[in-house]
């Protein structure tokens, strides 16, 4: 595992400064998201069939990061997180950050800002 594991702290200090990968299915993302997050549904991805890795590289180059820019993923409470880090790094991305509680602990703390 090269990715590294960060907290809500991280993620508040580098919120602008990198991009967010938000892997949750789309519904879930539409409802409220990390401020700048962008949506790379891993679900729908693995349910085409083919090279997940491949896939979930495409849907991230396709909202703009790319495999060199230093990422924060997340999903609904880290499990998906984890598996799309996984995904991301056989593509090449060598950059990661896995939010361990994703957005089940970002919405613990009221004062940390969400959109929609």
């Amino acid at each position: 595992m090269a990715y590294d594991i960060v907290d809500a702290d991280f993620v508040l200090e580098n919120l602008g400064a990198m991009p967010l990968i938000d892997v949750r299915p789309l519904f879930m993302y539409e409802e409220g998201r990390i401020p700048g997050a962008r949506s790379v549904e891993m679900i729908t991805a693995k349910e085409l069939g083919g090279d997940v890795a491949v896939e979930m590289a495409r849907r991230a180059e396709a909202v703009g990061v790319m495999p060199a820019d230093e990422c924060i993923v997340y999903c609904l409470d880290g499990t998906l997180a984890h598996e799309a880090c996984g995904y991301l790094e056989r593509a090449g991305y060598e950059n990661l950050h896995c939010y361990e509680g994703s957005f089940t602990d970002w919405v613990t703390d009221p004062s940390r800002p969400l959109e929609s």
